[in-house]
């Protein structure tokens, strides 16, 4: 586990962002030629939006983890890989051992086509590291979030403060970034890898604010 923090660049990015209202295109070829990815100079090239965002500020659709939709609740009652509660998963458990998720449950693919994937937890780890990339906290379009730029390429993404889905709200948004990876924290298969982020801290963990799968979070993909 990494985990670097953060020098606050300036005070005035410390008030909570206003929401960006953002809406995505069903159209997987259409959104493959929108999406660019990015050279940091890393072993994968990142996107330079989220899944279902129209800009790189925008948050973009929130998925429940191996979900390829996104959906007005989020439970373990409206979870797909569970039989309505967290000790009965039927699929990436103990039982099945799968601990990477498939491209047909992969949200980034599903909706973005192409070679569009999600990245696991060894390729946010290796963003974070700190001899890999710069992250300065700023403002993009009014919206809070971390300018991540590659040492080696000078090029840059915007990850904005989306917060995450749960039940039928949408909770911290504006104070915590919240993505999935596509790896499953095996300790606990109810739990998967994730980046989380405030305006002082950055870590890749299982999920310190809401860890469950049926949580809905956004999805920055890689190719």
């Amino acid at each position: 586990m990494k985990k670097i923090l953060v020098t606050i660049l300036s005070v005035a990015f410390l008030a909570t962002a206003g929401y960006a209202k953002v809406n995505g295109t069903t159209d997987k070829a259409k959104a493959e030629a929108e999406m660019e990815a990015v050279d940091l100079g890393l072993s994968v090239k990142w996107a330079s939006m989220n899944v279902g965002a129209k800009t790189a500020s925008g948050f973009g659709w929130y998925f429940a983890w191996g979900e390829t939709k996104p959906k007005g609740y989020y439970s373990w009652n409206t979870y797909a890989w569970s039989r309505g509660d967290s000790q009965f998963l039927t699929k990436y458990s103990t039982t099945d051992r799968r601990s990477q998720l498939a491209l047909a449950d992969d949200a980034a693919r599903a909706n973005l086509g192409g070679a569009w994937r999600m990245p696991t937890v060894d390729e946010y780890e290796e963003l974070v590291d700190p001899a890999n990339c710069t992250w300065e906290w700023t403002s993009k379009d009014g919206v809070n979030g971390y300018k991540v730029t590659g040492k080696r390429t000078g090029n840059s993404i915007f990850l904005p403060v989306t917060g995450f889905r749960y039940y039928a709200d949408v909770q911290f948004r504006g104070v915590n970034g919240i993505y999935w990876t596509s790896s499953l924290y095996t300790s606990n298969p109810n739990k998967a890898w994730c980046l989380e982020f405030n305006f002082s801290d950055v870590a890749v963990h299982y999920g310190n604010i809401s860890s469950n799968r049926f949580s809905g979070r956004c999805i920055r993909a890689v190719q």
